[in-house]
């Protein structure tokens, strides 16, 4: 019996423990899902258990949360800065979606920082931000391009329209540092999904795969990259894929391309006259350099074209040039995925031909312009567990790029294709395309006939092949502390170039003599064409692999604690450049991010990197960049929402820290070793000279040598008014930029040694942002929106080493913008001789009426290099800005971009001149100075001393364009849905569209030019305008 007994307690024991086992099991159970908006998830969001206000989760910065409820928890409350809070019940649920309203618009928009996302509400630092679908609006093939006009604090100059070449040069927030190098010491660090591209990768990505773009600007944003970070950082998300059944979106645009200027040549009739002016202007015999043009009768066979063999009149741009070219561009992009497994695959397509005529060419003989672009790219997210997650992205872009192969052999042969082309070398009269018996035509002083060229000379072509692999898993440390996570990336780049050219340096050219007519061969030992792969010149080389391996580990936590938020981020960052056969390229850098804030109400970060890399010597290679910033959300005071109603939203912020920049330029690379150079002489020794190598001394070494650094204060404001009609964004910058790296030039040349550049240049750069935004939506059919930015900012180099001029001190750069233009200052033309006489006389030139008078600025009574000093403006604008504006009705979309510069100068001296190597007379000079005209002339007289820079030739490099237009209709659901389509969508967009600006009269673009020298512009590859049309097919 009482073994019995025994055995019912254990069971009733049992029974008992079982049941409380289940209750408890009852009680609790684990919530999986995710949280978003209409834009996609909402990071960071809180989740609180209804019944127990301390279980709660955040959700990460993909939306997901996990949360266990205890107690029979029924009901979840989500709540996140700038959305009405949401409750949901969960009691037969496992796995939600939350999706959040917006309580007033714009608030709850997530921002990139270095290597994490944060709450535009709560960020501190500057960052400007836009999405890739408004990327996508541009038919522009290189993606800077498409960013020009929309971010405020971005300053950008396309000098060149040609085919895989067209990227623009762009900065943040203007130039700080006037080092000069390759690449430009100014250019930003450009991060690709946490990962560092170079300048050139970043131009062929493919916009299709974009999901955002971000500038950084203040150093609070900056500081985590420490000696990276000086001159901002562009950062690019690409595209992941979501939950949901698989999404195929095809898109498809053709597009024709012109140039933004035509250049304009004055017929031989009109020109020749000029020239001969000129020639007698200067004292010379023009019938030495246009025998048998000159005369009356010759002058009215040029305008009649009645013998164009002896009497050619040849527009050469006619000749090569298309009016129009051909840009495709097709990409397909495949997203999706279950809970688990998310992807994201996009192929891409384009095609952007030259705009020389394609001339019937032999074999593969293509000599045009054009680029051919195929991208790939897949990215795939995997959660393995429910704390491990992997990340595998591959991209790969394989491109080909062709332009013309210019032989050398005549004069002017060392020019680009287009300088060859407006030089005075070829004019219009020099001679015709073909000869009476068809063969090209030619003359042994002119440079060689481009419609030859284009058919026979040859071709340079680029095969560019990138390879980009990142491997990252993140893994939840919440067993450690909630909200603690451990991240690991490892990312390869191999970028491998191949190149193969044709090369024809000679082809059979010949001059007509009409008046006896027969021909004279420009190569007089060349009677018939090389044939290919015996006299022509096949060249196939394999470039440099470039290969990168980047390593990074991060402890990232952020947790709530009732009104409390914390947050932390430790970082390592190993980078290696292998560049062929090259020096390796190192960096190694420690950065960590600390923040706080108090019911989004009170904000603090510290940001700081300790890095370096190897271009230094061992004892100077890391550096410490700290920043702190601090923000206050006024709105969210009881004071100020009892008082201050139509204003939802301000926040007042501030920052200041140092960064550093080792974007010296190549030439300052290793600089703390000392050079020897191995000169081209030998030595003789001994009785019977042996020849031995000669080693000289080079540039001495400096072992202090170290990066730049930068002291950045940046003081901003946000605010959203009226319910978020209307945003707004201002900020005030003020840099400091000091131990630029630059040469000494107050040590003279005769001291015979070659100093090694030194850490003694400073500089200073302040400037105003502001970005205004109003949104409206009337019915739920038809919004608008109207935007505007505006970037202002103006350097000054504080301190340069530079030679003494006591003769002129107002050339010297010190107090000066960096890029200042230096001149005369012009003070009419000279009316006649006796106005010569009372004048100052000019030292070392002789003067006649109608030459530029210049003013004795320093009142020494003659005009020498003395009275030169700063003009105008620098030619990178002080001021850029970007207006934009559009609707959607229904179906129907509209958009357009305005952007435009200002504060920018130009030297336009070399654009006028004319004759020899100079260039081709063009109707400004119409306007020339003449006794007969001397009252009314906007111009100097034809030859004479009316180069120098001065004031007269300074123009003014400001303009606007329509940048981007853009007009879309998506068909009716009816219409797509008896497709068996998900949505299709015509459209039809715009680049470069119209321009205003006051150089057209020069025939030049008014970005074209690089530099003071204009000349430039008539090198370059024209601007190219876009027409584009295309559709987009989204399948179920």
């Amino acid at each position: 019996m009482n073994k019995l007994s025994a055995s019912m307690k254990r069971i009733v024991s049992i029974i008992c423990l079982l049941s409380w086992c289940l209750t408890a099991l009852a009680q609790e159970r684990r919530i999986k899902g995710t949280v978003s908006d209409a834009n996609g998830p909402v990071p960071f969001a809180t989740v609180k258990a209804s019944n127990d206000p301390k279980n709660v989760a955040i959700c990460d910065d993909k939306g997901a949360f996990t949360i266990t409820l205890k107690n029979n928890g029924l009901e979840l409350t989500v709540s996140s800065v700038g959305y009405s809070p949401k409750s949901i019940n969960v009691a037969v649920k496992t796995t939600v979606n939350i999706v959040l309203s917006d309580a007033v618009t714009g608030l709850g928009e997530i921002v990139t920082v270095g290597f994490a996302k944060q709450k535009k509400m709560t960020s501190t630092g500057a960052v400007s931000m836009i999405g890739g679908k408004e990327l996508r609006q541009s038919p522009a093939a290189s993606i800077q391009n498409s960013l020009v006009g929309r971010l405020p604090g971005l300053f950008q100059q396309q000098t060149s329209g040609q085919p895989g070449k067209d990227g623009a040069n762009f900065f943040i927030r203007g130039n700080s540092s006037y080092n000069t190098g390759s690449p430009n010491p100014n250019n930003p660090l450009i991060i690709v999904d946490d990962i560092e591209y170079s300048y050139d990768m970043v131009s062929q990505i493919d916009p299709n795969e974009v999901e955002s773009v971000a500038i950084l600007k203040d150093a609070s944003t900056t500081a985590i990259y420490g000696i990276k970070g000086a001159n901002g950082v562009l950062v690019i998300t690409t595209r992941r894929g979501k939950q949901g059944p698989p999404k195929i979106t095809f898109r498809s645009e053709t597009g024709l391309q012109q140039p933004t200027v035509y250049r304009k040549p004055l017929p031989a009739y009109q020109a020749i006259p000029l020239l001969v002016e000129q020639y007698k202007n200067s004292n010379q015999d023009p019938e030495l350099f246009l025998p048998g043009m000159t005369s009356p009768e010759a002058i009215e066979h040029f305008r009649k074209g009645d013998d164009p063999f002896k009497y050619p009149n040849v527009n050469w741009y006619d000749e090569v040039m298309k009016k129009n070219t051909l840009q495709q561009r097709n990409n397909l992009d495949i997203s999706g995925g279950s809970e688990a497994v998310r992807y994201f695959v996009s192929l891409g397509y384009i095609f952007q031909n030259g705009i020389l005529k394609d001339l019937p060419k032999e074999e593969d003989f293509n000599n045009n312009y054009y680029l051919k672009r195929y991208n790939f790219r897949s990215n795939l997210d995997v959660d393995v567990t429910r704390d491990l997650s992997l990340r595998l992205d591959l991209s790969a872009r394989f491109s080909e790029t062709n332009e013309p192969n210019l032989p050398d052999v005549v004069p002017g042969g060392a020019w680009p294709f287009w300088r060859r082309i407006t030089s005075g070398l070829l004019s219009p009269w020099i001679y015709p395309v073909y000869n009476p018996d068809g063969s090209f035509g030619g003359r042994k002083s002119a440079t060689l006939n481009p419609v030859g060229i284009l058919k026979y000379a040859g071709y340079k072509r680029q095969y560019d092949n990138d390879l980009n692999l990142n491997l990252t898993a993140t893994h939840k440390l919440d067993f450690i502390a909630k909200g603690l996570s451990a991240k690991g990336t490892i990312a390869y780049t191999n970028d491998f170039q191949y190149r193969r050219s044709v090369t024809r340096g000679r082809f059979p050219v010949y001059e007509y003599i009409a008046a006896a007519d027969r021909y004279e061969s420009v190569f007089p030992d060349l009677y018939r064409m090389p044939v290919l792969g015996a006299d022509a010149d096949f060249q196939n080389g394999t470039g440099k692999p470039i290969r990168k391996l980047n390593m990074q580990a991060i402890l990232d936590y952020r947790n709530t604690f009732g009104d409390h938020t914390v947050y932390a981020l430790g970082l390592f960052n190993q980078i290696s450049n292998i560049n062929g056969a090259n020096v390796p390229d190192n960096f190694r850098g420690y950065s960590a991010r600390v923040g706080y804030d108090f019911r989004s109400k009170y904000l603090i970060e510290f940001n700081m990197g300790y890095n370096g890399t190897d271009r230094f010597k061992a004892s100077k290679r890391y550096g410490f960049f700290p920043a702190i910033s601090g923000g206050w959300n006024v709105s969210e005071e009881p004071f100020f929402k009892r008082n201050i109603r139509f204003i939802d939203y301000l926040k007042l912020r501030a920052s200041y820290g140092e960064v550093g920049s080792d974007n010296i330029g190549g030439a300052f690379k290793y600089v703390y070793e000392e050079v020897y150079n191995r000169p081209d002489q030998n030595y003789n020794f001994g009785e019977t000279p042996n020849t031995f190598p000669v080693i000289t001394p080079g540039a001495l070494a400096n072992e202090d040598v170290r990066w730049e650094r930068e002291r950045k204060l940046d003081l901003g404001m946000e605010m959203h008014l009226f319910k978020g009609k209307l945003e707004l964004v201002v900020d005030y910058f003020d840099n400091y930029r000091y131990d630029i790296l630059t040469q000494r030039g107050s040590v003279p040349n005769f001291t015979g040694i070659s100093l090694p550049p030194v850490n003694v240049g400073r500089a200073s750069n302040k400037g105003l942002e502001i970005e205004a935004t109003h949104r409206n939506k009337i019915n739920q059919s038809l919004s608008y929106f109207v935007k505007g930015n505006l970037s202002v900012a103006k350097n000054k180099v504080r301190y340069r080493d530079e030679p003494l001029n006591a003769a002129n001190p107002m050339l010297a750069q010190t107090g000066r913008p960096i890029g200042q233009i230096y001149g005369y200052t012009f003070d009419g033309f000279y009316y006649d001789d006796d106005d010569i006489a009372k004048s100052p006389p000019v030292i070392g030139k002789t003067v006649k009426p109608g030459d530029i008078r210049f003013k004795d600025m320093n009142g020494d009574g003659k005009i020498d290099q003395g009275d030169i000093g700063p003009i105008g403006y620098p030619n990178l604008p002080q001021v850029t800005y970007g207006i934009s504006a559009g609707f959607s009705y229904k179906g129907l979309d509209a958009s357009v971009l305005l952007q435009g510069a200002t504060r920018g100068s130009l030297d336009a001296s070399t654009l006028l001149q004319i004759g020899n190597s100079n260039g081709i007379p063009s109707a400004i000079h119409l306007k020339r100075w003449t006794p007969e005209t001397r009252d009314i002339a906007e111009y100097p007289r034809l030859g004479g001393v009316n180069f120098d820079m001065s004031t007269f030739w300074l123009r003014s490099a400001d303009y606007l364009r329509i940048k981007n237009v853009e007009i879309g209709y998506q068909l009716p659901k009816r219409i797509v849905n008896a497709l068996r389509l998900e949505n299709v969508r015509l459209y039809a967009n715009g680049l470069n569209l119209m321009t205003w600006f006051n150089l057209k009269i020069y025939d030049v673009d008014p970005e074209s030019a690089r530099g003071s020298q204009g000349s430039e512009a008539y090198s370059n590859y024209p601007q190219q305008k876009v027409y584009n049309f295309g559709i987009q097919v989204s399948f179920k």
